[in-house]
């Protein structure tokens, strides 16, 4: 005899549970294109996905429901979504799309968690910006400290550093030498450019690859303080 209370036997069925965790997703909030990622409802998101992660850690049922549910991957940011209603080309050739088309979502926990990156949105003419919606980030030296890579491999960190930047994926980044220069001095023998600027993932960009990559162009460029990582 099944002497489990019926809420029992519904977290229990993953089927339902995921139905039920999928409510919390009620709670995200419409961002607007070009809104400041320190507004109330970037941080109101970022509380919603990081409780739904916590959910993960209840027991073992939990967690493999959530790691199991390709809705609640791509709400966690961690499982690509490609909608034809939000896209980062504006040049969608069905007119009647195009005219709906939304901007792709910034992952707000990046947003949020990594203050000092100033992800967001950047507004260019639609000649700069190649008739795409735009992003861009930036990172410091000294937001990388050596202890990034052991943090993002234990607990939350690695769940958060396998999260995608965006959805739908931004799959290409341009870094260039972000930093003030004093014209009046000398700079003969400073990097100019950065090597192999480009940062490309074909399934979708996720901060571990980035923070990868970021640190192996300050290692290449010690004089390089920070590095800007636009949207292509």
């Amino acid at each position: 005899m099944d002497v489990r209370t019926a809420t029992e036997r519904t977290f229990a069925t993953p089927e339902l549970l995921e139905y039920v965790l999928s409510y919390l997703l009620a709670d995200l909030r419409r961002i607007n294109y070009g809104e400041d990622p320190r507004s109330v409802r970037t941080y109101a998101n970022t509380d919603t996905l990081l409780h739904l992660l916590h959910c993960s850690e209840v027991n073992r049922t939990w967690y493999q429901c959530i790691q199991g549910s390709r809705h609640l991957q791509r709400a966690l940011f961690l499982h690509p979504e490609q909608r034809l209603g939000r896209s980062w080309d504006l040049a969608i050739p069905d007119p009647v799309i195009a005219k709906s088309a939304e901007a792709p979502v910034l992952n707000p926990i990046i947003q949020t968690l990594f203050k000092t990156y100033h992800f967001r949105y950047w507004h260019l003419s639609l000649e700069a910006s190649g008739n795409k919606h735009c992003a861009y980030l930036i990172i410091t030296r000294r937001d990388l400290p050596p202890d990034i890579p052991k943090r993002s491999r234990t607990g939350q960190g690695r769940t958060i550093s396998r999260m995608l930047l965006s959805q739908p994926p931004c799959t290409v980044l341009e870094a260039t030498i972000w930093e003030e220069r004093d014209e009046t001095k000398d700079y003969v023998g400073r990097t100019a450019a950065l090597r192999e600027p480009r940062i490309g993932c074909e399934e979708g960009l996720t901060l571990e690859v980035v923070h990868e990559r970021v640190r192996g162009m300050f290692g290449e460029h010690p004089d390089v303080a920070a590095i800007k990582l636009t949207t292509v």
